[in-house]
């Protein structure tokens, strides 16, 4: 049988005249001084949570669940998360007027709350594998919530998937924090034409919302690409002013991420790095004849570039 007695506190006790230890007697509420059994409190009040776990676990604070209080409401939802609504008597309509008894109505999520929550869910899942911070997350679901809305039309099986994409892909470039359709397309189910289908629904969230998503700059994708790739601080900084120099004298008709996949690779071969362009490639997304093309055109303007960089080397054999 498990004692009621817990804890094993010290407290000043008026009879033994020293502080001593004292124990909780759960049953009664009753603080007890363990020297001479001397009831120091009575009637104790326990203001932690009041919860209890009977899973396999153990007891104790550690070990407590609070998962019986429900998930957490997400606040893009109306009623789509079922909950308990109680009406007071006097507040009684219809079949139910006049009764004493309070009601208990149960809401029931709608076929509309119903797809929000399959697609918040879904959203939330991407950012994760994506590593996205909560706030894109969000302004996805809200453009997703924005869309359904105007549109009251949701694509079904991998167009739906990639209306997801496209509501991350605007949010990630509206919060500062870009992803590439490629990147989207892989934590999503969009088959081998993803990237065109995110594409399209892109398109539709500006015209449809006119939603004005922002501009991704090479220098964006410069942290985390190179990161993949093992560069040091340096390297970054390097590769980051290259980026910063050729925004503002160069008009190179790439996309960033070409951009920034040459001119990662030419850091690397500038700093002897043992990186080849296929890993280049792999890390960015961007195919290696493109980032080869890309070098090509930048190689003229190597000074402008790299002026700090004493090291010379043949960029693209």
């Amino acid at each position: 049988m498990m004692s009621s007695f817990v804890g094993n506190e010290q407290g000043y006790c008026p009879s033994c005249r020293c502080r001593t230890a004292v124990v909780l007697d759960r049953a009664t509420g009753d603080t007890i001084c363990t020297e001479c059994a001397l009831v120091l409190e009575e009637r104790f009040i326990d203001e932690t949570s009041e919860w209890r776990t009977f899973s396999d676990a153990g007891t104790g604070e550690d070990h407590d669940d609070p998962s019986r209080v429900g998930g957490r409401t997400d606040p893009f939802l109306g009623y789509a998360q079922l909950g308990t609504v109680i009406t007071p008597a006097k507040q009684q309509t219809g079949a139910n007027a006049g009764t004493s008894q309070p009601q208990v109505h149960i809401n029931v999520a709608s076929g509309q709350d119903n797809t929000l929550v399959d697609a918040f869910r879904a959203i939330s899942d991407m950012a994760d594998r994506l590593g996205l911070v909560a706030t894109v997350r969000d302004r996805a679901k809200e453009l997703f919530k924005n869309l359904e809305e105007a549109n009251n039309l949701c694509p079904r099986g991998r167009k739906r998937e990639a209306a997801y994409a496209a509501c991350l892909h605007v949010a990630c470039l509206n919060e500062g924090k870009p992803r590439t359709l490629k990147e989207l397309a892989s934590v999503s189910h969009v088959g081998k034409d993803g990237r065109k289908e995110i594409g399209k629904v892109v398109k539709i969230i500006k015209e449809l919302l006119g939603e004005q998503a922002g501009q991704a700059m090479a220098a964006d994708y410069m942290t985390r690409f190179g990161s993949q790739l093992g560069m040091d601080r340096p390297e970054l900084l390097a590769a980051k002013e290259a980026a910063r120099r050729l925004e503002m004298n160069l008009d190179v008709r790439r996309s960033p991420q070409s951009i920034v996949a040459a001119i990662i690779y030419m850091v690397l071969q500038r700093t002897g790095a043992d990186k080849s362009v296929r890993d280049v490639s792999t890390a960015t997304g961007v195919a290696e004849a493109t980032i080869k093309e890309t070098c090509k055109e930048l190689i003229k303007h190597t000074e402008l570039l790299f002026s700090s960089v004493i090291m010379r080397v043949s960029w693209c054999n």
